[in-house]
């Protein structure tokens, strides 16, 4: 793994997608761009991006999303299954936008015409440095790699679906049993996978308390509990297989 350079080692780059990763690695790697330009800001916290939310509420920063906004396709609870920023972790557990700064010769037409190369395009017209990979359904192209990156369709934002899109849902559920294959779900985490996973339990009618997000002790039992009627492994951890047989979902 590449290193991507960066203004401080503050900036938090470890919970990036993989892929976004990938497209990075060869836009920074690029000699138009080498040199000259790096990132100044990655993921962020509920309460960092709640922070630059309220400043720019009160006119003292530059545009930023409420973080409690739900957008996009619409997800088992009614709502959008994006949250908030592309800079904060989303339910997938993952991070898909950076900023980015000028620092050395280059014009930021320049540094967005080589962008697009690698499917990484600027998303919001007033902010030149905010970069993302994708909008909230699809990958942007990236001619700079294979044919396999080719989306022959136009990318647009899509409309929101009056009805949930269930085979986003099902995207979703998979997307998310990718992530906690490599970071399972127990005891004291906190976040939207668990809020998730905890309202699942409940539809099944397994006790787990007020649905917050938090993983407590409550919910350990519950987790636990479904795992013996499925003749899962009892342990109060979700990984991958008890996360997809709580949507009874094939891998």
């Amino acid at each position: 793994m590449s290193e991507l350079p960066v203004t401080s080692r503050t900036v938090d780059l470890t919970l990036l997608h993989p892929e976004f990763r990938k497209r990075l690695e060869a836009y920074f790697a690029d000699p138009r761009i080498k040199g000259r330009v790096k990132i100044c800001s990655g993921g962020r916290t509920y309460n960092r991006q709640k922070e630059l939310y309220t400043k720019y509420k009160n006119g003292k920063g530059n545009l930023a999303a409420n973080p409690d906004r739900r957008f996009g396709p619409k997800g088992l609870d009614g709502k959008g299954i994006w949250r908030g920023s592309w800079h904060m972790q989303q339910v997938d557990s993952f991070v898909y936008a950076v900023d980015i700064r000028l620092t050395g010769r280059i014009s930021w037409a320049k540094a967005h015409d080589v962008a697009e190369d690698y499917g990484i395009r600027k998303t919001v017209p007033s902010e030149n440095w905010h970069m993302q990979p994708r909008y909230t359904t699809e990958w942007f192209p990236a001619p700079a790699f294979s044919k396999d990156y080719e989306i022959n369709e136009p990318v647009l934002p899509p409309a929101e679906p009056v009805l949930p899109d269930f085979n986003a849902i099902i995207r979703h559920i998979r997307n998310v049993g990718e992530a906690v294959a490599i970071r399972p779900l127990r005891r004291r985490s906190k976040g939207d996978p668990v809020e998730m996973m905890q309202r699942r339990l409940a539809d099944l009618d397994f006790r787990v308390g007020n649905p917050d997000g938090k993983f407590g002790w409550k919910t350990h039992f519950a987790v636990r509990n479904f795992q013996r009627v499925e003749r899962l492994t009892v342990d109060g951890v979700v990984g991958k297989n008890t996360w997809l047989k709580m949507w009874d979902v094939d891998d």
